[in-house]
């Protein structure tokens, strides 16, 4: 039985030459993006696990040439968390202030600097429990198994995943 699911992985890369660029779009039909000038490729990885898509996705990259620095966290404002949920930012700032819906507390959010920021795949999770609306289509890895992976790329020592 095949347990294998869709995951959606997205990395941070460093410089990113036009003709690697090229292979990510070809020969893994990855989503190629920059923010402020750094380049991010997402590709959907099938796996039993969202470590072992991470793990495969990194392989793959690498070997086209990639640079990967780390898997991306998908940070969301309230206003992208209201969008994509398909709510109000009224509705979003209830639950975050836990007078909505509090049986299952709403994520804390990951980065407070003048902004509050979330994680997306926790939102997700909350959501879920909650009975919103959310495309199980593709899953997302958790921020446990993000973390993890990063943990990994920054002590060099990244398994190798045939």
């Amino acid at each position: 039985m095949n347990t294998e699911r869709p995951f959606e992985v997205r990395l941070r890369l460093g410089e990113l030459p036009e003709p690697v660029e090229d292979l990510l779009v070809e020969q893994l039909d990855a989503i190629v993006s920059r923010f402020a000038e750094v380049p991010y490729v997402t590709v959907l990885q099938d796996a039993a696990s969202g470590t072992e898509a991470a793990h495969r996705v990194v392989d793959q990259v690498r070997h086209l040439g990639g640079e990967v620095q780390a898997v991306d966290f998908d940070y969301v404002t309230r206003g992208e968390i209201a969008e994509r949920l398909g709510t109000t930012r009224q509705a979003v700032a209830h639950w975050v202030a836990g007078q909505r819906q509090a049986a299952f507390p709403f994520p804390r959010p990951a980065i407070q600097a003048g902004v509050s920021l979330w994680c997306w795949s926790d939102v997700v999770i909350w959501a879920t429990v909650s009975s919103h609306a959310v495309s199980e289509d593709v899953r997302l890895l958790s921020a446990d198994e993000i973390a993890m992976i990063n943990g990994e790329l920054a002590a060099g020592r990244m398994p190798i995943f045939a």
